[in-house]
Formats: C-alpha cells, sequence, structure tokens
C-alpha cells in the first residue's frame, strides 16, 4: 500500500484552510508509519480574486509573503521529525498571460519540492468574473448562457493546466461533479478531451481519495481512471487531508481497485 501522501493542508497563519498545524500533519504522517508527506498548500492568487475565502488574493506582495512564511513553517516542523517532508502548492491554474506571469515570480522566489495542478474556480473566458465552486451562492445574477461559459472556463482551466508543463501532477479534474455541476453525458467529450491530453503528455494525474468522504467515490470517476489506466497514465494516490485523521484515509479502497486494475505506474517524488 502507498505509505506517502503529496496532497494535505495545514492551517498556516490562520489563512489556509487545514484545521491543524504543519506540525500536527507531519507528526501524524510519522506516527503512522508513512515515509514522506508532502505540504501542499492552496496558491490561489489573481488580480480578479474575489476575497471569499482568506487563501484567495489579489495582492501579489501580500500573497508572495505569506507563502514565504508558511514555508518557513513547514521547514521549522520538518527539522523536528525524521519522516521525508516535501513542500509543494495545490496551484489554481488559469490560461492569461497575467495569471502566468504572477505566478512564474512567486514560484521563482520560493523553494518548493513539487507542484500540483487543480481548479476550483468557474470563470469567464476573459477571467473577469471568476468564482470558486464553494461560493457559489456570491455570483452576481447571470444568464443561464453566461454560467455555461463560466462552467467551459473550468474545464479549459483543466486542459490549460494539463499542457501548460508547470505542474508534477493533476488534482480532482473532475473535481466540481461533487456540486452537481456537470454530471450529465453532454459533459463527457471535454471530459474525453482531458484523458487524451493526460495520455498525450503521460502526465500523472491523482486518485483523490477524499472524494469517498464527500460523495462516496473518489476523485475522478472511476470510468475515466479505468480509462486513463487503460493508456498506462501514472497515479498517485491523495488523501487531501486537512486534519491529521484524514491522511492516509480510504487509501485501501483504492489499492483494491488498482490490484484489480493490475496497475503498478505510480508517481513518487523525489527530494
Amino acid at each position: 500500500m502507498q505509505n506517502y501522501t503529496y496532497h494535505s493542508h495545514n492551517n498556516s497563519q490562520g489563512v489556509f484552510d487545514g484545521r491543524c498545524s504543519a506540525e500536527e500533519m507531519i507528526a501524524k504522517a510519522e506516527e503512522i508509519g508513512f515515509e514522506a508527506i508532502g505540504v501542499s498548500n492552496h496558491l490561489c492568487v489573481h488580480p480578479n480574486m474575489t476575497k471569499t475565502h482568506r487563501m484567495f488574493f489579489s495582492d501579489f506582495d501580500k500573497a508572495l509573503d505569506i507563502y514565504k512564511k508558511s514555508y518557513a513553517e513547514i521547514d521549522e516542523a520538518a527539522a523536528r521529525h525524521k519522516i521525508k517532508v516535501l513542500k509543494g502548492f495545490e496551484v489554481d491554474y488559469f490560461p492569461s498571460a497575467r495569471w502566468r506571469d504572477w505566478f512564474e515570480k512567486i514560484i521563482r522566489q520560493l523553494d518548493y519540492d513539487y507542484l500540483i495542478g487543480a481548479t476550483h474556480f468557474i470563470c469567464s473566458a476573459d477571467e473577469q468574473r471568476i468564482c470558486n465552486i464553494f461560493h457559489l451562492n456570491t455570483l452576481p445574477p447571470i444568464s443561464p448562457e453566461e454560467f455555461d461559459e463560466m462552467l467551459h472556463g473550468y474545464w479549459n482551466n483543466v486542459l490549460g493546466a494539463i499542457n501548460s508543463g508547470y505542474f508534477n501532477f493533476i488534482a480532482h479534474f473532475d473535481y466540481c461533479t461533487q456540486f452537481n455541476l456537470c454530471n450529465d453525458e453532454t459533459w463527457d467529450d471535454v471530459k474525453w478531451q482531458v484523458i487524451e491530453a493526460l495520455s498525450a503528455r503521460r502526465l500523472p494525474f491523482e486518485i483523490n481519495t477524499g472524494g469517498f468522504d464527500k460523495i462516496g467515490r473518489p476523485f475522478p470517476e472511476w470510468r475515466w481512471t479505468t480509462e486513463l489506466l487503460k493508456r498506462n497514465v501514472p497515479i498517485v494516490l491523495s488523501c487531501d487531508s486537512h486534519m491529521p485523521e484524514q491522511i492516509g484515509r480510504h487509501f485501501a479502497e483504492a489499492e483494491d481497485f488498482l490490484r484489480r486494475q493490475g496497475s503498478v505506474n505510480r508517481l513518487k517524488l523525489h527530494k
């Protein structure tokens, strides 16, 4: 069974959405016998970002300062433990030149070990309207056509993240489905595009076992995982833990599925 995770969160500086400190998360992973844990708080920064959560930033300098301090906390906690600790980010990708400029300037100034490509936002094509899918109730009234455009913006960002070359693996690409978005078969075409893009680039994707607690299955849906495994795309199990008790959650169920599929192509990062 995989005894490491690269997708975990903490509550550094009271900003991020984890519920415990880096120290508590690292100590728990060590206690249960994991060989490594990656801390991957959210990198959500964009000039048009709406401030619906403390970890969303529209100010470049403030974001960079927070990210540097969070990494310092991880390094300090890691020094007290023998388990391998890696530093990453779960990055919300946007295709605009402005976003890419900000992002590249940020990562040049941080000593990171890996980056996860993720999408949590729907957005308009011009990125003037950006809304986290957790906060759809904050979206001003728009027409069904405009909302459909923003849903397509979600999938365009997923595809853009895959093709960008920035990321070590892609997180929960059908995450929006837990909010009953894009569940019907009319969205299958774009999901097939995701499958083909991951396959073409041999870019690893995660089986996010946190989905078991949310909707009774992981992200992505099993049928899409099966298609990717047929194409020998590398996988990694991710618990997406926000508290110590969630580290390694539901790995056994996912490992059972992978064993039945004969899957052996597993991502493992080296520091």
